[in-house]
């Protein structure tokens, strides 16, 4: 026999930042867009890594001592690039790897890596998103935050 979790919260956000600052499992979240412009909203585990980027073209290369990531992984990006999730292509050790960028921007810089994208949601109207996530929903290890588009608005629940 299941039995109903009770101890379900929620929370609201009008803009990018920290949501739930401790370990929880994140449950489901509506996605508020103020306008039609399309958007995308990434929800990651609130821990970081402080590196550096050396970009060449269309690929950039970050160094973040132990950033646990594989190639597929999705990662968001906090730099003087264009802030964002992106999709790793390589990782060449433990400490380095690469993803594909626009070609322009600065070429070296500070980057900070947020290697644990719990979910990301795309929106391309002035539509209410409902997501329900199965099971006993994302364990977020550090807490959740949240990266909005500067359109939308956010509320999770969590356990």
């Amino acid at each position: 026999m299941s039995t109903m979790q009770y101890d379900v919260k929620s929370t609201h956000r009008d803009e990018s930042g920290v949501m739930v600052p401790y370990r929880v499992r994140l449950k489901g979240a509506v996605i508020q867009p103020q306008t039609g412009a399309e958007a995308t909203s990434t929800f990651v585990d609130n821990t970081s890594i402080a590196g550096t980027y050396a970009r060449s073209t269309t690929t950039a290369t970050i160094t973040a001592v132990n950033h646990e990531l594989d190639v597929g992984d999705r990662v968001y990006l906090d730099w003087n690039l264009a802030d964002g999730p992106y999709t790793v292509l390589t990782v060449a050790d433990a400490n380095t790897f690469t993803v594909a960028v626009a070609d322009s921007g600065g070429s070296t810089g500070a980057v900070i890596v947020y290697n644990f994208v719990l979910f990301e949601i795309d929106t391309d109207i002035q539509v209410v998103t409902n997501v329900v996530i199965p099971g006993e929903g994302i364990l977020a290890r550090v807490g959740i935050r949240v990266f909005l588009a500067s359109n939308c608005r956010a509320s999770i629940f969590y356990g």
